[in-house]
């Protein structure tokens, strides 16, 4: 196995007509409510008290029917317990579809493990329907030609796999530069990985590459579950992958021009992380949706997905002039501003706002002080704002201000953590008033620290 190497255009509205320019970046982000289209179904000789749908595919067939099948766990059936159930729907957006029963179960004949079918991934391509899944330890394909009943491709023959007891799983596929990508994971040395392989016919494919590992997301054994790659226009791929299931769910974005590296141990291409897991997303009539399991894990739901585009920066941090105009109003801060590198900051900028910062790649968290930017006005409704850092609302956060009387309109604190998220800020009720930002630390423990790295106002034209 061999392991592959590896913003924003703006025109700034700022009272002291500081401007600046950089590449336009998304953000994706849930657009209205979640309807439910499968629950946990009845299966049977097979059902269980703990049997859960977990990691499943959205399609539509042939004949215009929307088809989802699900691995259901933790059922009576043996093994490892696993098995394929189906559910179809008339329309995407319609709730509650109908339960077709079990659709495919694991055939030991085949040396398919008992139990052991995972996640089927589901694509149409040249008039035939094609399925990857998972036997626990090897990626197999089965095919169909309506979309709805399946057949094994080659008596159930292995594509590939990472080796015994590692758990090969969660395949994806994504046609792009010519040829079919599959990502999947799989934990050798109880690490998990996101890999990447490419094929010209679906069947022969190449070496694996590794794609992702590590970063925010963590390196455990399920820290790459259901990888999901998205390319929303030429070149800009964007890279779901989940850690936790359950009511905390979590799943991590990340981007690259690069279908084949999001960041090994690295975070430079972090987006940010979604309350939802095992993602699929598909498009319907130049619309995107985004298809989850339910936080209980009894059944499975769907959303619209809006890309949100941010491309104009409040404030040119890049720029010396406009750093001049930011204040130390009081504290005993070194400087406003950093470019440290001594931790994963992952900045948009090469200059940030670091309360802890020394100026010589290391910290000191005793440092205190309260940061003031200079006068601006927000003209949309919606912003970005790029905060890291200590977690506490009262002594170390980021608040905007009115620049007349002083009114907080809002304020926001870190996650002591020190990678850059992006923070939605709701600016109705402040927009194009003066306002200002201040940047507030007043704590001397450990993580009493604050940081800012920009300010980003929406462009609802550019959404996706």
């Amino acid at each position: 196995m061999r392991l592959n190497p590896y913003l924003l255009s703006v025109s700034v509205v700022i009272i002291l007509s500081i401007n600046t320019i950089a590449a336009r970046f998304y953000i994706p982000a849930i657009d209205g409510d979640w309807w439910q289209v499968a629950s946990t179904p009845d299966i049977g000789q097979y059902n269980s008290d703990k049997q859960q749908p977990v990691d499943f595919s959205l399609w539509q067939a042939k004949d215009g029917t929307w088809q989802l099948w699900s691995c259901i766990r933790f059922t009576k059936l043996g093994g490892h317990t696993r098995l394929f159930y189906g559910w179809e729907g008339s329309k995407l957006t319609d709730k509650d579809w109908a339960p077709k029963g079990i659709a495919m179960m694991g055939k030991p004949e085949l040396d398919e493990p008992l139990g052991g079918l995972q996640a089927p991934h589901v694509i149409h391509h040249k008039d035939m329907y094609w399925m990857m899944y998972g036997d626990w330890d090897n990626m197999r394909m089965a095919a169909s030609k309506d979309g709805k009943s399946f057949e094994r491709l080659n008596s159930g023959g292995i594509l590939f796999s990472e080796g015994p007891r590692v758990n090969t799983r969660d395949p994806m596929l994504l046609f792009t530069r010519g040829k079919w990508n599959c990502y999947y994971t799989a934990f050798p040395a109880q690490h998990g990985y996101v890999y990447c392989r490419t094929s010209d016919d679906l069947l022969k494919w190449s070496d694996p590459v590794i794609v992702s590992y590590g970063g925010k997301a963590g390196n455990n054994p399920y820290s790459c579950e259901c990888p999901h790659v998205v390319e929303i226009s030429p070149g800009n791929y964007f890279l779901f992958r989940t850690q936790l299931y359950g009511p905390g769910a979590q799943t991590t974005v990340y981007q690259s021009a690069n279908p084949f590296h999001f960041g090994i141990d690295n975070d430079a291409g972090y987006v940010r992380q979604m309350n939802l897991c095992a993602p699929e997303i598909v498009t319907l009539d130049g619309k995107y949706y985004i298809a989850a399991l339910n936080p209980d894990l009894d059944g499975v739901r769907v959303a619209r997905l809006k890309w949100k585009c941010y491309d104009k920066a409040v404030f040119a941090l890049d720029v010396q002039n406009h750093r001049a105009q930011w204040k130390l109003k009081e504290g005993n801060l070194p400087s406003v501003f950093t470019n440290t590198v001594r931790d994963r900051f992952c900045p948009k900028t090469e200059y940030f706002i670091g309360t802890a910062e020394t100026g010589q790649n290391t910290f000191d968290d005793t440092l205190t002080g309260v940061i003031q930017s200079p006068v601006c006005k927000i003209t949309a409704e919606e912003c970005v704002m790029l905060v890291s850092g200590g977690k506490d609302l009262q002594r170390v956060y980021i608040s905007i201000e009115d620049a007349k009387n002083a009114r907080e309109y809002a304020r926001f604190t870190g996650k002591d953590d020190n990678l850059f998220d992006p923070v939605f800020v709701d600016c109705r009720a402040f927009i194009n008033k003066e306002i200002i930002v201040k940047i507030v630390d007043q704590s001397n423990k450990s993580w009493g620290h604050i940081n800012f790295g920009g300010l980003y106002e929406a462009d609802l034209a550019g959404d996706l």
